[in-house]
């Protein structure tokens, strides 16, 4: 079994809440029910999101006996980010920010769950030259998607995934368990390494192009964005799950 415990941050609309619509205590629910370990958080405004990554956070991990938090987002998003129950939007650029220092702390590890419409889109965090070291694997949806697909989608992800599969796995189960195709798996590590080179080409190339006198070719940012997820290399303590191996019994 991986050595993880699932951290569940829910901010839904306040309509949500008006009528008891909780994607996240439905997931805690069958978490539950299956012994994986997890804790929920239930955020309406910058400051609890705030303190639901720091001292709860702390808290939980302190309880979980040493195992590493996979961070499980439940929230309304779009493209460019997602949004907190009390209307406060936070741009991907947001969210890393928010994310950095516990990504440096796992060195690299954190595992991201984005349950939300376009969640897949939260790669955007790995898209920079910086330093600083991205996620480590980023499981969301391209496209739009319901409550009930992402629930039953996520469900299925964490039973295969604590019962021994990879992320891979994982994330074929959590396809067909849903019928949706638009689930995705991410590496952040490729995501940065392929980003820094199109850059250093572009670069390149708007330079050749000053030298000629020739307008810059466009059009290599859309290169990166195929219809395949970015498919992880093995590295670190995430290899152990990077793999094809069949899961434990």
């Amino acid at each position: 079994m991986a050595g993880w415990f699932v951290y569940v941050i829910e901010s839904p609309r306040d309509t949500d809440l008006l009528d008891g619509r909780s994607e996240g205590q439905a997931l805690c629910s069958a978490l539950k029910l299956a012994e994986i370990p997890h804790f929920y958080s239930l955020v309406t405004t910058p400051n609890s999101f705030e303190v639901s990554l720091g001292e709860r956070l702390a808290e939980a991990s302190a309880k979980s006996e040493g195992r590493l938090p996979i961070l499980h987002f439940s929230m309304h998003g779009n493209k460019e980010g997602v949004a907190l129950t009390n209307g406060k939007f936070l741009t991907w650029g947001d969210l890393r920010t928010a994310l950095q220092p516990l990504i440096e702390r796992l060195e690299g590890e954190l595992v991201v769950c984005m349950s939300s419409c376009h969640g897949h889109w939260a790669m955007n965090m790995a898209l920079n030259e910086d330093p600083a070291r991205p996620y480590g694997a980023l499981i969301g949806n391209a496209a739009d998607a319901n409550w009930s697909d992402s629930a039953v989608a996520f469900i299925a992800f964490y039973h295969r995934l604590f019962s021994g599969a990879s992320l891979e796995e994982s994330v074929s189960a959590m396809r067909a368990a849903s019928g949706d195709n638009n689930f995705f798996l991410t590496d952040g590590s490729r995501v940065k390494s392929a980003w820094t080179t199109m850059m250093d080409r572009a670069r390149s190339a708007n330079l050749v192009a000053a030298l000629r006198g020739i307008p810059p070719q466009q059009g290599a940012l859309a290169r990166l964005f195929t219809d395949e997820p970015v498919l992880p290399e093995p590295r670190g303590a995430l290899s152990r799950v990077f793999d094809s191996t069949e899961p434990k019994t």
